[in-house]
């Protein structure tokens, strides 16, 4: 896999001039914030379709430090999706963990070993002709201090950068056992 859809993160203040850092998240890295920083934030993550194509920005306004984490952990998920990584996706998720799929079923995964099988990714490469995915864009919609809910649209890429499908989401992230990670997503997506 090509790595031009590394994702990378601005996060700065709207309130004060501040330089905007960078850096590829991943679940549990340290911020490179500046100290003392208030809210609102933006969080804002550079998307790329192809290796050649135009950087697009897409930005999150957070309000508290638990919509920061809501929206790493949504944002680590990706970048663990785009890996093909499924151990890596299970940290981003607390269980039992709930998906409404397009055909309106309810999947529910008690544990990890059955949140995806081993091959998933495999097969869905096959299956679509998958490459990566790419934000549209992510909004908080309601938050409370242990859980989050994210109003989210991703599309999925083959590599020549030609669409396979757009996705708009509601994701519900929450912090279970002092873990924040994804509780529950409806999505239209395969």
């Amino acid at each position: 896999m090509s790595s031009f859809f590394k994702r990378f993160l601005f996060i700065h203040n709207l309130t004060e001039p501040v330089a905007k850092n960078i850096f590829s998240i991943q679940k549990g890295e340290n911020h490179m914030t500046q100290p003392n920083e208030s809210y609102p934030k933006e969080m804002v993550t550079i998307e790329k379709t192809t290796e050649d194509s135009e950087e697009k920005q897409v930005v999150t306004v957070i309000n508290n430090e638990y919509e920061e984490e809501a929206v790493e952990v949504a944002i680590a998920y990706m970048n663990a999706f785009n890996e093909g990584d499924v151990e890596k996706l299970s940290t981003c998720i607390n269980f039992p963990h709930a998906r409404v799929g397009a055909n309106g079923n309810l999947v529910v995964s008690e544990k990890a070993d059955a949140l995806m099988s081993p091959d998933f990714f495999e097969e869905f490469r096959k299956r679509y002709e998958w490459n990566h995915s790419c934000w549209d864009s992510r909004e908080v919609i309601q938050s409370i201090e242990n859980k989050v809910h994210l109003q989210v649209t991703f599309s999925r890429y083959r590599v020549d950068g030609s669409n396979i499908g757009t996705f708009p989401s509601i994701w519900v992230i929450t912090k279970q056992d002092n873990h924040w990670g994804i509780k529950m997503r409806s999505s239209f997506a395969f």
